[in-house]
């Protein structure tokens, strides 16, 4: 590949990479806030009966928020590694 090649794929990783640090940042403290509510055990008034639905509820959005985080993080790592190896053919083209 060409060095033009090459940077405009490394531009558009850095531009992936950079939204993917976005959606996981809100994703991050949407499962903040729902531990929040959770840990300080509001139930907004509801009839007692409800609250142990509400809270199960709660706690497997929390759940699949950290399933999310944890995938965004394999995705962003995925970057890093392409982006190295991207790094690495460009050295070995330049020094050839």
């Amino acid at each position: 590949m060409d060095r033009r090649h090459n940077d405009r794929l490394l531009y558009f990783y850095n531009e992936a990479f950079a939204e993917l640090y976005v959606i996981n940042t809100i994703v991050q403290m949407t499962k903040k806030s729902c531990e929040d509510t959770e840990f300080s055990g509001q139930y907004y008034g509801i009839p007692e009966e409800n609250t142990a639905k509400l809270s199960a509820e709660r706690n497997n959005y929390i759940n699949m928020l950290t399933l999310v985080t944890e995938r965004i993080s394999n995705v962003m790592q995925l970057k890093l590694s392409m982006e190295k190896e991207l790094t690495l053919q460009e050295n070995a083209d330049n020094c050839c």
